[in-house]
């Protein structure tokens, strides 16, 4: 792939998870004031209120989705690494070598917080907060790892 349209996708993938990033950020300071949750509180929310965690647990989903599934990649792409067919754990294993994140495993960790708060059980409102509480580090872990490689790879195609 040419210099020029890798920088390019690059710089695409960068603005779309910045977006996920904003918005999840934005919901998260919206809704924080209700955690941890409980089935109790989540029967008691307003539809706004409903709307808020949606979007949290949306923009959280695609962030973490398009950052694992494009980014690690293309970063890896920017540094000459190549990455094609290479299993996603050896991704992982490669940008904590570079220490581009911190440990594969933290990354493993979010992606189950991922999968958790994707399922909806309508019906269960206690497992549901249980599994939204996941959201109280691991936005915060998350949202490191999306400042750093953002910051870094953005100083990289400057340079």
């Amino acid at each position: 792939m040419l210099k020029e349209e890798l920088s390019d996708k690059l710089n695409n993938t960068l603005l779309i998870c910045d977006m996920h990033y904003q918005r999840m950020i934005f919901a998260w300071d919206q809704v924080k004031k209700h955690f941890p949750v409980s089935g109790n509180i989540l029967k008691s929310l307003t539809p706004v209120e409903l709307a808020l965690f949606d979007q949290l647990i949306y923009r959280f989903l695609k962030l973490q989705d398009i950052m694992g599934s494009r980014l690690f990649r293309q970063i890896l792409e920017m540094l000459g690494e190549d990455v094609s067919g290479t299993p996603f754990i050896d991704i992982l294993n490669k940008m904590e070598k570079l220490v581009l994140i911190e440990k594969a495993e933290v990354w493993i960790n979010l992606r189950e917080t991922r999968n958790a708060i994707s399922h909806e059980y309508p019906f269960d409102l206690d497992e549901q907060a249980g599994e939204l509480n996941l959201l109280i580090t691991d936005i915060g872990m998350l949202s490191d790892i999306w400042l750093k490689l953002k910051d870094y790879t953005l100083s990289r195609l400057k340079g």
